[in-house]
C-alpha cells in the first residue's frame, strides 16, 4: 500500500506505516472495510483488508473529489516543463559545503549543480534572476525531522507578476 502511494504521488510524499495503518483501523471501526489475518510460515504474517458494501458506498460518492483532486495533481505536474528531483544521504559536512556552493551560485551570476549535488554529473546551470521567493518548511514527524527549502524566480526575460499584499478586513484581528 505504502509503495503504491508513494507511485501515484510521484515519489513527492511516502506515507509510514504510523500512517496508514491507524487510517485503516478507523475504516474498519467505521464499517468501511473488514480485515483478516494471513498467518505465513515462510514469513511476516499478513493483514488483507477489503471493502464493505458500506465501503464501496462511500467510495463511489467520493469518487467524483479524488478524480478532480487527482486532475490538479496532473495538471500541476504538466505545468512544470522539467521535474528535477534529488534525494541523497550525506554528511552534515557535505550538506554543508553543498548549501555554500548554492549560496555562492545565488550570490554569483549562476549556479553549477553539479557542484551544489554531491554525485551529480550532469552539468547543468541555472541562472536565478531578482526577485528570488524563498520558503522553508520545517517539521516532525515520528522521531525524523525535516527541512523542505523552496526557491522560486522568474526566467530571464520572463514576466513575474507583482507580490501582492494580503489586505486585512477591518473587523478582522492579528493572530499572536
Amino acid at each position: 500500500m505504502i509503495r503504491e502511494l508513494e507511485k501515484r504521488f510521484s515519489g513527492y510524499w511516502r506515507p509510514k506505516t504510523g500512517t496508514i495503518y491507524p487510517a485503516f483501523e478507523k475504516l474498519e471501526e467505521g464499517g468501511l472495510v473488514t480485515s483478516r489475518m494471513e498467518f505465513r510460515d515462510g514469513g511476516l504474517d499478513r493483514k488483507h483488508y477489503a471493502l464493505t458494501e458500506k465501503g464501496r458506498t462511500e467510495l463511489s460518492q467520493t469518487m467524483s473529489h479524488w478524480t478532480k483532486m487527482m486532475e490538479v495533481l496532473e495538471t500541476y505536474r504538466e505545468v512544470h516543463e522539467s521535474i528535477f528531483r534529488y534525494k541523497e544521504t550525506l554528511s552534515k559536512k557535505e550538506l554543508a559545503k553543498s548549501l555554500v556552493a548554492l549560496g555562492e551560485g545565488f550570490d554569483g551570476r549562476s549556479i553549477e549543480i553539479s557542484k551544489v549535488l554531491p554525485g551529480q554529473r550532469k552539468r547543468v546551470q541555472i541562472q536565478p534572476t531578482e526577485p528570488v521567493t524563498f520558503k522553508l518548511l520545517y517539521a516532525k514527524e515520528e522521531d525524523e525531522l525535516e527541512i523542505h527549502m523552496e526557491l522560486k524566480w522568474a526566467p530571464a526575460g520572463g514576466v513575474r507578476p507583482e507580490a501582492k499584499t494580503p489586505s486585512r478586513s477591518k473587523r478582522s484581528k492579528p493572530i499572536h
